[in-house]
């Protein structure tokens, strides 16, 4: 990935720019959305609605709404609906703008100066209209449609259907009705023609949407303090909507605790009558037993019973009253009623041991005692009530709803959105990931194997070398109108032409001779890359059942016959006797290497139509014969298929050291399969970038079905990138010797 990243590197900046340009773009169109604030506190509560100091109060339940609750009551529809219908947020008017154009005419706008049309498109706005709506009611059948709203002449406008039909004519201020909708726009600042698409939601669309454009959130965990946030495009009426929600809820919470309050103080002014009437029987008792006792004060022993048992008694009375309270919110058997039944008995089964204590007394000190002590408990009950009603009355006219506003939300100055870090930042990132994705894509999916480790670790087939695009393979191909350019190192018509990175120097070669590289250009770094393919080839071949090589390329434009003519020529320099035979009856063009004619050649040799010594070609190179591929038959398969074929083929055997077929792409037609079960070995040749890894995968399957050995595969025509190893020093040594033309003459690589 790294090496397929070096070599693609300005592709991937490419793409990197593209991205980054489509970002500085959209910061440049997309408009500003600012955001407000209100920070809001929530109150503890009052631990005791009724104002009555308990033991076990922790077992009351606890009135204090979590911050939980609380969000989830800023986010209601009590608290945004007033808001909603305030700024009208349930009507939406979007100007008809042309796409791009139209943001970035706006982008040069002021507010509440139209600007002129730009080419002549005076319907579409172009900035700075302005479009306030007062009120507007449709029937249910038109909610969420689309109408059109047109501004005319003279501050009047139209309001036209989902149909282009007209509802209603109106002038600025004024409330119309017609059609069973009714509407007032209280601003409208556009050129005459301007149309403006209006929406009015539903109720509970109208909520969804304003809530999309809130954010409530617990400022510090646990603390009480919560932060409503909304975004505009508006920085002032991100201002005014952020304190008009904290203030709606806000009344809210008054209105709920004035409420609670209200219930309260019912409760208790129900109450009073009948505690004061208990006070007045307590009093009257005690007054009564007092004036027929003739006593006045308890003694000492009735003092301290009184003492304990006054404390028993107003905790009982004051739980009573709390269960009575509580019944009206819960059931008794709910865990709150429960457990002041459950303190109500603790507190009796106490009442009645320590009553036991005093069973010794006289009877008229007990009962003085029972009187003072209800007397105590009645007037404490009273006055305790009387008190927290006149709390409550004070509390009702000066309520904070249990909630106050700590900072209220001012307006922004800088934009929340687009952030252009960000958006640079990410465009950046997204570049770089999209340009690596695309060179990933063509490499893997649009173009063929390019990498021959592939071959090795997927096929089993070890790679013998490794052949760069030659540059002066392709001005060989060029010199002649008639030669067709090889595959392995030019391009044919029609196919891409590798690019040169490396940056090698075109040469002038004069015509004439033969086409091969290895013989014009020795010291070419492709053939020197062919020198190691023969060398690791002869030692494959020596171990071989014959002496005959077949060149094989699962497809067309892999380059066999320029590897197939090269290998030839690098083995008869070295004294061998070499026979290179075209075996492509179809499209063979070998014989324009060496500037000959396909005429007289194996298809004439197999049909018996000239004998095999005739065939045999000289190529002005030493220790190299050539046979070309004939006349084109109307059955090559059928001639190669014939025992004539095996005849000649143990002939040419015997007669030469090596004997080399260049063959028809291998997945196209029979013809090399026919030719793999008689060879000895298969040289598989393959272009870079040009044959998929099925098709790769298929070749070697179908060779391995038609008894065929490949002995090694050739990765032919790889461009020169930055990942390519190439050794400095043997590009030296060329450029040192250099190359000789025909006329002896030094030729600079």
């Amino acid at each position: 990935m790294l090496r397929l990243m070096r070599d693609h590197i300005w592709e991937i900046v490419l793409a990197t720019v593209v991205v980054l340009t489509l970002a500085a773009g959209y910061l440049l169109v997309a408009s500003p959305i600012y955001s407000a604030d209100v920070l809001v506190r929530i109150d503890p509560p009052e631990p005791n609605a009724l104002g009555l100091a308990l033991q076990n109060q922790e077992q009351l339940p606890p009135p204090a709404p979590s911050t939980t609750t609380e969000m989830g009551v800023m986010r209601s529809r009590s608290v945004l609906e007033p808001v909603i219908q305030r700024y009208r947020f349930d009507v939406s008017v979007t100007p008809h703008t042309m796409p791009i154009l139209g943001d970035i005419a706006e982008k040069f706008a002021t507010p509440g100066e139209p600007s002129r049309p730009w080419l002549g498109l005076k319907s579409y706005a172009w900035g700075g209209e302005q479009v306030k709506v007062g009120s507007l009611d449709v029937p249910k059948d038109l909610e969420e449609e689309k109408m059109t709203l047109v501004a005319r002449d003279n501050n009047t406008y139209e309001l036209r259907g989902p149909q282009d039909q007209l509802f209603l004519q109106g002038t600025v201020g004024k409330q119309v009705q017609a059609n069973g909708i009714s509407m007032r726009i209280d601003q409208l600042v556009a050129r005459p023609g301007t149309q403006f698409t209006v929406v009015r939601w539903n109720a509970v669309d109208a909520i969804k949407r304003f809530d999309a454009l809130i954010k409530v959130s617990d400022k510090v965990k646990d603390s009480g303090l919560l932060q409503i946030e909304y975004t505009d495009k508006n920085a002032a009426k991100a201002a005014d909507v952020a304190n008009a929600l904290g203030q709606q809820y806000l009344s809210t919470a008054i209105a709920s605790r004035q409420l609670n309050d209200t219930t309260t103080l019912a409760f208790i002014n129900g109450e009073l009558p009948r505690l004061l009437g208990d006070l007045r029987k307590t009093e009257e008792a005690l007054k009564a037993f007092r004036a027929h006792s003739q006593s006045m004060q308890p003694t000492t022993e009735a003092q301290a019973y009184l003492q304990g048992g006054l404390d028993i008694d107003r905790q009982i009375a004051t739980l009573q009253l709390q269960r009575t309270q509580l019944l009206e919110r819960y059931t008794p058997q709910s865990r709150w009623v429960q457990s002041v039944d459950q303190q109500l008995a603790q507190l009796k089964n106490a009442k009645g041991t320590f009553d036991g204590h005093f069973n010794s007394m006289p009877a008229s000190e007990r009962e003085s005692v029972d009187l003072v002590r209800a007397q105590k408990v009645a007037e404490t009950i009273y006055l305790g009530m009387v008190q927290k009603a006149e709390q409550l009355q004070v509390r009702r006219a000066s309520t904070t709803g249990g909630a106050h506003i700590v900072d209220q939300a001012i307006t922004p100055h800088r934009p929340v959105k687009p952030m252009p870090i960000v958006v640079l930042g990410g465009g950046l990132g997204l570049g770089i990931v999209s340009g690596i994705v695309l060179v990933f894509m063509r490499r893997h999916v649009l173009t063929g194997v390019t990498d021959p480790r592939y071959v090795e670790r997927r096929m089993s087939v070890p790679v013998f070398g490794e052949i760069l695009f030659s540059q002066q393979q392709l001005l060989l191909d060029r010199t002649s109108p008639n030669a067709k350019s090889l595959p392995g190192a030019a391009a044919r018509p029609g196919l891409p032409q590798p690019a040169n990175e490396a940056g090698v120097p075109e040469i002038q070669v004069a015509g004439g001779g033969s086409k091969v590289l290895a013989e014009r250009f020795p010291n070419d770094s492709s053939v020197e890359a062919l020198r190691a393919v023969r060398t690791t080839l002869a030692r494959d071949l020596a171990h071989a059942r014959n002496n005959i090589l077949m060149v094989i390329g699962p497809t067309p434009s892999a380059g066999k016959s320029f590897v197939a003519a090269n290998i030839a020529t690098l083995q008869a320099e070295i004294g061998a006797r070499v026979l290179l035979i075209d075996a492509d009856m179809r499209r063979g063009h070998l014989a324009s290497h060496f500037n000959q004619s396909n005429r007289g050649g194996l298809s004439e040799v197999l049909s018996d139509r000239m004998p095999l010594r005739n065939a045999l070609r000289s190529t002005g190179i030493d220790g190299l014969s050539f046979m070309s591929c004939g006349t084109r038959p109307d059955n090559p398969a059928a001639l190669l298929a014939r025992p004539r074929f095996k005849e000649v083929l143990e002939r040419l055997s015997a007669q030469f050291d090596l004997v080399i077929f260049d063959t028809p792409p291998f997945l196209a037609v029979t013809d090399a399969s026919i030719i793999a079960s008689e060879a000895g070995a298969s040289l598989l040749v393959l272009r870079s970038g040009m044959q998929s890894e099925e098709e790769i995968e298929d070749t070697v399957r179908k060779m391995e079905r038609a008894e065929g050995r490949i002995a090694g595969a050739v990765f032919n025509g790889i461009p020169l990138r930055r990942s390519t190893k190439t050794y400095g020093y043997a590009t030296n040594y060329a450029s040192d010797y250099g190359d000789l033309d025909e006329s002896g003459g030094a030729v600079r690589t």
